[in-house]
């Protein structure tokens, strides 16, 4: 039987250059065989990197452009926006200490192409490398899924690999409500591809997308209306940071927690949501021009049809892992967003370095959990790390806990910063660091401090105690709250009198 023609990965000149040990044959047809197969160009750019310089041909496979989700339709473009959104909120809170600015105009062209031209640099510069890396293979642009246990059918070619490692990423949850599709709506993966403000906006969700993009529409003048299915804003933070974003987006934002939305429609230029309040079971009509959705995130292994493989998911469609990110099957591994063990991408970074260790090196690597940092770029901002109050409380530790202002320290007070907090909860007996949160100003970049000590020895507070901090700086609030350590039902006994006061 003849040998059937291969379809070509993006670079046309790599079948001549792939040796006889890189072909298979399946029922008589030539296909292309790889040491490794990374599906997703996000965090698996990156491994397919390192397994190239390790000196293994590599297929890259991904139905997007590369660089997956944080680069492209995530983190960075909406930080972007977001660090616009921060300049107008700092200036209008500048009255507090003496100054008045009047803000005269937003250019949001120049917001839209100072990202789409991150986006689309970034893109052409990591298909630069490829082209130019004998080792790897992209295919690109083309529905992918698995025809046998270690098998992908990539549009009309199938490649096979010894090793294949899964990282497609997540996409977002759209829920089953009536009208929505008909109306339209954005999501992240479309929403910078906007080219105007929208007058108003009906932000659907609660969680952390949901309240960085009120924050930015809101600060950019656009009339927001956020709602939540829950009773809380970001559910799954500390039940105090939860209760601080709250607070600090209501300023801006018409916030509705704890209501259902029924359905969408069209009524002139108009889009019409229509939700159930929760609180009294009254129906309530929103109108904006625009509706975004942010319900959640789910898995896109489902795509790539891994029953096939015999990969273990969940009952939500994740991929299950042990913590070397192996998957069930010898020679499948997964990692980022598709694994759902942090939906951060410097925690699927982190996995891309305990991968590469297990799977390509004779080196093993447990992966650790204990202390993965996230940010909520909202307003106000949140930094976080460890566990939440209520989880301490859940899992029956000893623990005592510290809170302190942030103009509590002498840069916060000059700051004018008046709601900005820490709080720490610490293991009794050990003065291991089990959490820590902060809402306030830098609290993303303040936080890191606190997630190197946890990683660190024994990762007690010990550290804290003895370094000498700079003053005047917001570190000093990092370093004085655990010196105000005391059990939950105690009233706090406290060291700060000799510094607040004193240093102020």
């Amino acid at each position: 039987m003849p040998t059937e023609a291969v379809t070509l990965p993006f670079k046309p000149e790599s079948l001549t250059t792939i040796p006889s040990s890189h072909l298979s044959f399946k029922g008589g047809n030539l296909l292309p065989h790889y040491d490794v197969l990374i599906v997703g160009s996000g965090v698996g750019y990156g491994l397919a990197r390192k397994t190239s310089a390790k000196g293994l041909k590599t297929a890259l496979v991904d139905r997007d452009p590369p660089g997956g989700t944080c680069p492209n339709r995530g983190c960075i473009p909406s930080k972007i926006w977001i660090t616009v959104a921060d300049k107008i909120r700092e200036a209008e809170q500048l009255t507090s200490i003496g100054v008045e600015m009047t803000l005269d105009s937003v250019d949001f062209c120049t917001i839209r192409d100072r990202t789409q031209d991150w986006i689309k640099g970034g893109q052409a510069h990591k298909r630069t490398y490829i082209e130019n890396d004998d080792n790897i293979d992209f295919y690109e642009g083309e529905v992918a899924e698995f025809t046998g246990m270690k098998a992908l059918r990539v549009g009309t070619t199938e490649i096979t690999a010894d090793k294949v490692v899964i990282a497609s990423g997540s996409r977002p949850v759209i829920p089953p409500v009536e009208g929505l599709e008909e109306a339209g709506y954005l999501t992240n993966r479309n929403v910078f591809d906007i080219e105007r403000l929208p007058g108003s906006i009906i932000i659907i969700g609660g969680g952390y997308i949901a309240v960085e993009f009120a924050h930015f529409f809101s600060a950019l003048g656009t009339n927001v209306t956020l709602i939540g299915r829950n009773s809380r804003l970001v559910p799954k933070a500390d039940e105090d940071v939860s209760e601080a974003i709250l607070k600090g987006i209501s300023r801006y934002v018409d916030v509705r927690t704890d209501h259902e939305v029924l359905s969408v429609a069209m009524e002139e230029n108009l889009k019409v949501v229509t939700a159930t309040d929760g609180a009294t079971g009254d129906e309530v009509r929103f109108a904006a021009h625009e509706i975004m959705v942010a319900t959640g995130r789910r898995s896109n292994a489902d795509m790539l049809r891994p029953e096939v493989t015999g990969v273990e998911v969940d009952g939500r469609g994740w991929i299950v892992t042990d913590h070397h990110l192996a998957t069930n099957v010898e020679g499948i591994w997964a990692m980022g967003d598709a694994v759902n063990r942090g939906q951060f991408r410097h925690t699927a970074d982190m996995h891309s370095r305990i991968l590469f260790i297990n799977a390509f090196t004779e080196e093993h690597r447990h992966l650790d959990e204990h202390a993965i940092p996230n940010a909520v770029f909202t307003w106000p901002q949140v930094g976080s790390v460890g566990m939440t109050e209520a989880q301490v409380k859940e899992a029956g530790l000893h623990y005592h806990h510290s809170k302190m202002m942030y103009k509590d320290v002498s840069k916060g007070y000059a700051l004018g910063e008046e709601e900005g907090f820490i709080k720490v909860l610490v293991e009794a007996d050990t003065d291991r660091i089990l959490g820590a949160h902060m809402v306030g100003p830098e609290a993303a970049t303040l936080i890191q401090q606190i997630v190197f000590v946890m990683n660190a020895g024994d990762g007690s507070l010990e550290p804290f105690r003895w370094s000498q901090v700079i003053h005047p700086t917001l570190s000093e609030v990092v370093s004085w709250v655990f010196l105000s350590l005391h059990h939950p039902e105690d009233d706090p006994m406290s060291e700060l009198g000799e510094h607040v006061g004193a240093n102020r």
